[in-house]
């Protein structure tokens, strides 16, 4: 039960609907160095949504608290000790089993302070839907594996309230999917300058790609000379508004947690967590019923870095296997939105909203 405030902060809050009932309360919990700022543009489109746009900043992030010596020390590998590598692997779990808690318990605050209404599946109104961008996907599939967590949080059970979580355009290591054979990006080039790779990150992960319909098509380096990569376009007053590199630069909270979390299995085993609940008469009926009315929604962007589409490929191989298996895996809604970059929700802002918002029925394909 997480009944303490939470370290995370609202970072902005688009208020409730003018003159509206009802309304559907939208929590999103941003990416690696982009910071909550970075989806100011869908504040406008609020009301003819009849949602209430709340940012959440993680911690190390504007607003939110910092983590503490011990926190950190909870992303370092155990070395020199007998089961190293599984102390490791605890370590990690841990961490994000922290960051579940914490994001329960804002969710919870939320709550008891009628920001999130109730949820009537009757009328199709109130609730919250939680969406996670990028590599805050890995705060997600947390929550949905801590169901025991989520299930009393400040006397609140959160089944009842969260009617939707959004994986939006993840790429495949926060997924613990495996990489291609020969993968590249600006934090894991060694060439590149410590003190200039966040810089070079924005500017890759920022652009528009065009890939082909199979690994050897996809496009790892070069982006579209039109549109130009949506941080060109930012003014700096922009760029000061949704950057943030101290997280995810070398030795940041977010680069221990993308490396040794790839390295340690902690990615893969959270999304098998969260895509496998676990049966009720396996012993963990709490867990298992707390998500079982909520829906899973994948959206990705085909213009994307590579990352995402190779994500995309290895979620559907994933799915497909299950059903040929007869494994139980949990329904998942799978939206691509063509033509748009991992910056949907700043270049087209509507396109992102109606991903999030939008019945599965009216999704785009």
């Amino acid at each position: 039960m997480a009944s303490s405030p939470s370290p995370l902060r609202v970072f902005e809050d688009s208020g409730a609907p003018q003159g509206r009932s009802g309304y559907v309360t939208l929590v999103i919990v941003h990416g690696y160095a982009w910071h909550g700022g970075s989806f100011t543009k869908m504040f406008p489109l609020a009301d003819k949504y009849n949602a209430r746009i709340v940012l959440v900043n993680r911690r190390d992030y504007p607003g939110s608290e910092p983590y503490t010596g011990d926190e950190l020390a909870l992303l370092q590998p155990v070395v020199e000790e007998e089961s190293a590598e599984e102390k490791t692997q605890e370590k990690l779990w841990t961490y994000m089993r922290d960051r579940a808690t914490e994001l329960c318990a804002l969710l919870a605050t939320l709550v008891n302070e009628g920001k999130i209404l109730p949820y009537d599946p009757e009328t199709d109104t109130g609730g919250v839907i939680v969406a996670g961008w990028s590599f805050g996907s890995c705060w997600l599939t947390a929550l949905l594996a801590h169901g025991d967590i989520a299930s009393n949080v400040q006397g609140v059970n959160l089944g009842n309230y969260v009617r939707r979580i959004v994986l939006h355009d993840p790429p495949y290591g926060p997924l613990g999917y495996a990489s291609p054979p020969k993968p590249w990006n600006p934090l894991i080039d060694p060439t590149i300058p410590p003190e200039t790779v966040i810089v070079e990150f924005a500017k890759w992960v920022s652009g528009y790609y065009q890939h082909g319909s199979t690994p050897e098509e996809l496009e790892y380096r070069v982006p579209l000379k039109e549109p130009v990569p949506t941080i060109m376009r930012l003014t700096a007053e922009e760029r000061e508004s949704v950057l943030c590199g101290g997280p995810g630069s070398p030795g940041g909270s977010d680069d221990l947690l993308h490396a040794n979390g790839l390295r340690y299995g902690l990615f893969k085993r959270l999304k098998d967590a969260a895509f496998y609940p676990p049966k009720a008469n396996d012993g963990a009926q709490t867990a298992a019923d707390t998500w079982k009315d909520t829906e899973l929604r994948y959206v990705w962007c085909d213009r994307s870095v590579w990352d995402m589409p190779w994500c995309c490929w290895a979620l559907h191989a994933e799915m497909d296997e299950a059903k040929k298996n007869g494994k139980q895996m949990r329904p998942i809604t799978v939206s691509r939105i063509r033509g748009a970059n991992h910056f949907v929700h700043w270049d087209e802002p509507e396109r992102a909203l109606r991903a999030f918002m939008s019945k599965p029925e009216d999704l785009e394909t």
